[in-house]
C-alpha cells in the first residue's frame, strides 16, 4: 500500500481479550507506529482501575481526548499506526473515527471464562481481574459499524494476524 492508502488499526475489546499482542504484532508485521491506549492513562486513572473501580467518565473522555490527539499527530505527519484501545463505547470509537486516518477497528471478542482465565494469569499490569465484569457490560459492541473486523480471541495470535493483513489486501 502506498503511504497515503495505509490506514490507522485499532485494536480492541475487554481485558485480556489480547489487544496489546495482536497490535505489536501488527505494527511489526507492517512497519506502523504501534500506541498502547494504556500509556495514555492518567496517573489517577491507572490508580482507580488498580483500586478495582471503574473510570469515571470525565477520566475516560480525557483519556480518549488525549488518544485522538495522538492519532490525529500520526494522521497529519503522514505515519499510520496501530492502536491498542479498549473501544468500549461507541461514541468514542466515532471519536477515534474523526481523529485517526480512516481506521479499520479490529474487535476481539469472546468467552468471559477465557478473559478471566487470561487476567488472572497476567503480571505487572495494573487492571485486576474484578474489573472484567464491569467492561464487558460498559462494552456496547460494535454492531452495524461497517469499519469494524470482528475476530474470536480463541484463536492463535498469528492466525489473527493472518485474518488482518487479509483484509487489509482485499482493501488495496
Amino acid at each position: 500500500m502506498e503511504q497515503q492508502q495505509k490506514r490507522d488499526l485499532v485494536v480492541m475489546g475487554v481485558a485480556g481479550s489480547g489487544k496489546t499482542t495482536l497490535a505489536q504484532y501488527l505494527s511489526q508485521a507492517l512497519g506502523y507506529h504501534y500506541l498502547e491506549g494504556d500509556d495514555f492513562h492518567s496517573p489517577e486513572g491507572k490508580a482507580l482501575m488498580a483500586s478495582g473501580q471503574p473510570l469515571s467518565s470525565s477520566l475516560r473522555e480525557r483519556w480518549v481526548e488525549t488518544l485522538c490527539q495522538q492519532l490525529g499527530q500520526h494522521r497529519l505527519a503522514g505515519q499510520p499506526v496501530v492502536l491498542s484501545y479498549s473501544g468500549l463505547i461507541a461514541r468514542h470509537r466515532q471519536q477515534i473515527r474523526q481523529a485517526g486516518n480512516r481506521p479499520l477497528f479490529i474487535y476481539l471478542c469472546g468467552d468471559r471464562a477465557l478473559l478471566l482465565r487470561r487476567l488472572e494469569q497476567r503480571q505487572g499490569h495494573f487492571m485486576p481481574p474484578s474489573q472484567l465484569d464491569n467492561q464487558l457490560s460498559t462494552m456496547e459492541p460494535p454492531s452495524g459499524e461497517a469499519d469494524v473486523l470482528t475476530l474470536a480471541l480463541d484463536c492463535p495470535p498469528a492466525e489473527v494476524l493472518t485474518q488482518v493483513l487479509a483484509r487489509l489486501r482485499l482493501e488495496q
